[in-house]
């Protein structure tokens, strides 16, 4: 028996076959109503209604049915639908979105593009900005290798206020552009996502680590900070050259400080840090470099700190700051020829820098240390000449001859050398006549030297009828007084001493002498016996006493003690610098060998033995350039010793990079 569907299905199809269209709707508009899910029906209704014209109505039953099949998942069923339903209403949106979708999860991209874009630009022809915006952030959610679209969903984004959702969209570009190797695009995405959100440090480290691994600091500094850098060696040394290079030298210190506390393996890059800012930024370069010193200090290793400062001073020369320091831990240290020569340095970096009162000071105490180097003679003239003096030639020549002393402070001096007590005036002398006027009255007279007995001779001349009675010898010269721990040396009583001062008085003003080399040569030997000689044999005989029964420490203790008088630099510092090497303390042993190298050698033999040694472990330390500037040296001097000739050769293609 037939049911009633069927009866209904069976009446539309022959009033449709009768031409009734409005009747056979009818009917199965009623078969629908009853039965809602009567898919094929609703079909069939849907195409009478576009037969009638009727093309909104034929819409509504197509739209039902592609909705149930899009949502049941029958992508390609749903989408054939909504394709009937653009037939009659091309312009109809909600299709349009529904069919963008079921292309995009179909993989059918280039379709789901075309809905999108159509939607937005009939959304835009409108007016209506907000529903265009929607849509261009859908075409750049959709094609990830759609580069443009993505970029413009992120500033569409943005334009519309939601920074953080932009930023996202940025950031994940970044992630895909960097997987696929785009590395110029992925980080001008991270540029701006961090742009809209500064809080992201990750991406701001990243930032930074990819300019600083290209040396763009320029580009890394915008995105460094202290809480950026963490605990990332390469990010925290490009924000310490950062503020270093823009003069932050508080911020860097304490940068330094941390850094270093942290973690010490950093101190050879903070070194290379100093040696790239030498030339342009020497403050900042030397704030590096006392960071190390201090920390050789802390230790005690004066060698350390001053040879750190040496080099310094070599690369970067004329730094007062850490040529200041550096005289300071020479004095600390002991290390007398380090500190004669850092404070000629400062005493040009003075004459540099305009300074005159200060070089002054320190070129007048060179002077009076070592009047025989015309470079401090130099130096002290353009002190002079700095200060306004109106004669400074007058001036010096009046100090070298006697008629202005000046005095030769020496902290090197041991006090053992000034154990002689001074001699009071004559007692029927008055105490006012002791000095002359204008004589300062810390500084001695010269007393006349003691006449050297005359050989006896015969001839009319060798008795007189009337002798005058001798005059008494006069009385023993005392030594320079030491007074605060410095040695005072009066030039004019040193040089009479040396002249001899014969009996005839000397002129009131005495020109300068037309030969001072002989004179200054005489007078260095006679302020090294005034230093303390006799102490140092001592001490060179206690050194070699404790070498033999292996005392090291204490061999080294004598030693060095020594080495500071310059009569014996030579064999205490070519012991003391063998000593080191035996220790594999190679820095040591270079610097007592290139400190007895600058001392008078006992012999040929020794040396050029010494040099050979030096210039042997300069090159096994790797220094190759100082090694090579050696055995030059040598080979002018000895011609073929040893293997210089080979060790040249060598050292010379080493130099020259092959």
């Amino acid at each position: 028996m037939a049911t009633g569907r069927e009866e209904s299905l069976k009446k539309a199809e022959k009033l449709l076959r009768q031409g009734k269209l409005d009747l056979a709707i009818a009917e199965y508009a009623r078969v629908v109503e009853e039965q809602p899910r009567d898919w094929n029906t609703r079909n069939i209704l849907g195409d009478l209604f576009v037969r009638a014209g009727q093309a909104d109505k034929a819409a509504a039953q197509f739209m039902l049915i592609a909705n149930h099949l899009m949502h049941e998942g029958f992508y390609p069923r749903a989408a054939a639908i909504y394709k009937k339903i653009l037939k009659i209403k091309p312009d109809d949106e909600p299709v349009q979105l529904n069919l963008g979708e079921i292309s995009a999860k179909q993989g059918l991209l280039h379709d789901a593009k075309a809905y999108f874009a159509a939607i937005a630009k009939r959304r835009a022809a409108r007016g209506d900005k907000a529903g265009a915006d929607e849509m261009i952030v859908r075409l750049g959610a959709l094609d990830p290798s759609d580069i443009g679209a993505r970029v413009m969903g992120a500033k569409v984004l943005e334009q519309g206020g939601d920074v953080i959702a932009a930023a996202i969209r940025y950031r994940e570009l970044h992630a895909d552009l960097t997987q696929k190797g785009r590395l110029v695009e992925a980080r001008a995405a991270l540029r701006e996502a961090v742009r809209l959100n500064p809080e992201d440090a990750d991406g701001r480290a990243d930032l930074a680590r990819g300019a600083v691994a290209e040396g763009d600091l320029d580009a890394a500094k915008p995105h460094l900070s202290r809480d950026v850098a963490g605990t990332d060696p390469g990010l925290l040394m490009a924000l310490l050259e950062i503020q270093l290079r823009a003069g932050e030298m508080d911020s860097a210190k304490a940068l330094l400080s941390q850094m270093l506390a942290t973690d010490e393996s950093l101190g050879p890059k903070i070194m290379e840090l100093a040696w790239t800012l030498g030339a342009s930024h020497p403050d900042a370069a030397f704030l590096c470099i006392d960071t190390s010193v201090d920390a050789a200090l802390a230790d005690k290793n004066y060698m350390d700190a001053a040879a750190l400062l040496q080099e310094f001073a070599t690369r970067v020369p004329g730094q007062i700051a850490s040529l200041l320091k550096l005289v300071e831990i020479c004095v600390d240290g002991g290390l007398e020829a380090a500190m004669y020569e850092t404070q000629a340095q400062l005493a040009d970096a003075y004459l540099e820098a305009g300074q005159g009162a200060e070089a002054r000071v320190i070129a007048e105490d060179l002077v009076a240390r070592e009047p025989w180097e015309h470079a401090h003679i130099d130096r002290f003239r353009r002190s002079l000449v700095m200060l306004g003096v109106p004669d400074p030639d007058a001036l010096i020549a009046e100090r070298l001859s006697g008629q202005g002393p000046f005095i030769a402070t020496d902290p090197f001096m041991p006090a053992e050398s000034f154990d002689a007590p001074e001699r009071a005036a004559p007692t029927d002398a008055p105490a006012a006549e002791t000095f002359e006027a204008g004589t300062p009255p810390d500084v001695e007279e010269p007393m006349p030297a003691t006449p050297e007995p005359q050989a006896e001779t015969s001839g009319p001349d060798a008795f007189d009828e009337n002798p005058e009675e001798p005059a008494p010898p006069p009385p023993p010269q005392p030594r320079p007084a030491r007074r605060g721990g410095a040695v005072d040396i009066d030039l004019t009583q040193a040089l009479a001493e040396l002249q001899g001062m014969s009996s005839t008085p000397p002129p009131k003003k005495p020109a300068t002498p037309q030969n001072l080399d002989e004179v200054f040569n005489d007078f260095r030997s006679e302020v090294s016996k005034q230093a303390g000689a006799d102490d140092a044999t001592d001490q060179l005989k206690l050194g070699q006493t404790y070498l033999d029964m292996g005392m090291t420490d204490e061999a080294i203790g004598a030693l060095t003690t020594a080495a500071r008088n310059p009569r014996h630099r030579f064999e205490a510092g070519t012991k003391l610098g063998r000593l080191y090497l035996k220790k594999n303390d190679l820095a040591h042993a270079i610097e007592w060998l290139e400190r007895a190298a600058e001392a008078p050698a006992p012999g040929v033999n020794e040396a050029r033995e010494l040099l050979y040694d030096l210039g042997a472990i300069l090159e096994s330390s790797g220094e190759t350039a100082r090694a090579l500037a050696v055995f030059l040296e040598l080979q002018s001097d000895a011609g073929d010793y040893r293997d210089v000739a080979a060790r040249i050769e060598r050292l010379a293609r080493v130099q020259a990079g092959g």
